[in-house]
């Protein structure tokens, strides 16, 4: 047996009946001011990110009546401009026998008008599985728009039994481009023998797909590989994957679950490919699953999803009726040193209301309120430094060492730590529960929820043999 499909109707009906939880959510003292976050309820992976007529569409995994009910839908979110957002009805219901528990992540392709939202389909068998080899199934699913708003019926590409024989039932997440006048797909995936992977198809017109190729290093890296991203820029090619069963490694892989990119070399013609070293995208508690997307400037932006499935950690908003967001946007670059880095969309400058500037020989010691942007520039290598954002989150750098406790209010985060030879710039944005620091013209970041009580905050500044200017902007 399966669950019975969430027709829109339902949906309504349910969510006519829960406006006392919806109207909780709205006045809870930890709602973010700038980010994405799900109207009520639960919130995970950003999908189908597109830009459309000059409207940035973004949809992800929402279950509203989260925890009294499991049912996922697209929840959907438009913006001109990154700024100011407006909230929609969900675009995709768990509404057919392929996707009744749910329609899960996927991504959107663009040609001639029309917008292709490719995604997984989740079946779950009620019964004694395991849900890794048996008991599952993950359909590959289509559904086509002209304007992001209206969709087409949805259609059934893959199955189960269209993946390599050697796959468990974990494959999903699949991302659609095009290449050499050719479609391609990838999917993350994980094998019988538990080795992650991204598994790459092939067509010729969108509907009928083949099987070409893995790609996955030389030798075992997690058990499962979930969200892949395929992007370009320039002649640089880059695959995004999170594996998950890696262990840690000193300051590496600290999280539960892994975040990060491969350099890629291959022409998608042949069958031979190299990936280079894997790179973290993120160093602190909370990035997951991000997705990547080229909007019509031709700038890659990226939005990941500001947590980690089973983290462990306590969340304080459960109690005001909703859990979870989206990091802010990020266009990405390539640096000088062939790195793929983050910074922040130049939209979000938008933000600033009042600005103060000063020099890192006068000190820093101000007041602040909890939504703010701070700017460090030195005018040479840091030397060490103790830098106090809120109530109780620190940032130090001591021995080429970078550290960030935030301990007194994580909730259960406490400390993550990255090696900077040299470190010349961070840029910090702080919303009423969340921090996203930026090291070095974002080569490295640290995403993190904070719970503090918002209250008397300050930001301070300790340092010896540090030079060069700050400005700080509030957004209150």
């Amino acid at each position: 047996m399966v669950k019975s499909p969430m027709k829109k109707d339902v949906y309504r009906k349910n969510f006519e009946e829960r406006q006392d939880w919806y109207q909780k959510a709205q006045k809870d003292s930890f709602r973010l001011k700038y980010h994405i976050q799900p109207p009520m309820g639960w919130l995970n992976d950003p999908n189908g990110l597109c830009q459309k007529d000059g409207v940035y569409h973004i949809y992800f995994q929402y279950c509203p009546f989260y925890p009294e009910l499991g049912s996922i839908f697209w929840g959907h979110m438009t913006t001109k401009d990154f700024l100011h957002y407006e909230e929609h009805e969900p675009a995709l219901y768990s509404d057919t026998k392929w996707d009744c528990n749910g329609p899960y992540s996927g991504s959107a392709y663009q040609e001639n008008g029309m917008i292709y939202f490719f995604y997984t389909g989740n079946v779950r068998y009620e019964g004694d599985y395991n849900y890794v080899t048996d008991g599952r199934e993950q359909n590959t699913i289509l559904v086509t728009s002209e304007d992001g708003f209206a969709f087409s019926g949805k259609q059934l590409l893959m199955k189960n039994e269209d993946y390599p024989a050697d796959m468990s039932r974990h494959v999903r997440d699949p991302q659609v481009f095009r290449e050499n006048d050719r479609y391609f797909m990838i999917q993350g995936a994980r094998s019988i023998q538990d080795e992650g992977s991204i598994l790459l198809f092939e067509s010729e017109d969108l509907i009928h797909w083949s099987y070409k190729l893995r790609f996955q290093p030389g030798k075992p890296f997690g058990y499962m590989w979930e969200c892949p991203n395929y992007l370009k820029i320039g002649e640089r090619k880059f695959l995004f994957t999170c594996p998950q069963g890696v262990p840690r490694d000193d300051y590496e892989f600290a999280n539960v679950y892994q975040c990060g990119w491969f350099s890629l070399d291959y022409d998608f013609k042949g069958e031979d490919y190299r990936l280079g070293e894997f790179h973290s995208l993120d160093r602190g508690f909370d990035f997951y699953a991000p997705q990547v997307f080229q909007d019509e400037a031709g700038r890659w932006i990226l939005l990941g999803w500001m947590a980690i499935p089973d983290s462990g950690y306590e969340e304080p908003t459960l109690a005001g009726g909703w859990i979870h967001a989206l990091t802010i946007p990020r266009e990405l670059y390539v640096n000088e040193a062939g790195l793929l880095c983050q910074r922040p969309l130049k939209e979000l400058e938008g933000l600033r209301k009042t600005a103060v500037k000063g020099t890192l020989r006068e000190g820093l010691n101000r007041e602040t309120s909890p939504c703010f942007e701070l700017k460090i520039l030195m005018d040479k290598a840091a030397g060490e430094f103790a830098l106090k954002l809120r109530e109780s989150a620190v940032l130090t750098y001591r021995d080429g060492v970078l550290r960030l406790d935030v301990t007194g209010c994580g909730s259960g985060r406490t400390v993550r730590r990255l090696k900077v030879e040299e470190l010349w710039k961070l840029q910090i944005f702080s919303d009423t529960s969340s921090l996203e620091i930026f090291v070095n013209d974002g080569a490295d970041v640290f995403t993190t929820r904070v719970y503090d009580s918002m209250e008397d905050l300050r930001i301070s500044l300790e340092a010896v043999e540090l030079f060069g200017d700050w400005e700080y902007y509030s957004f209150e």
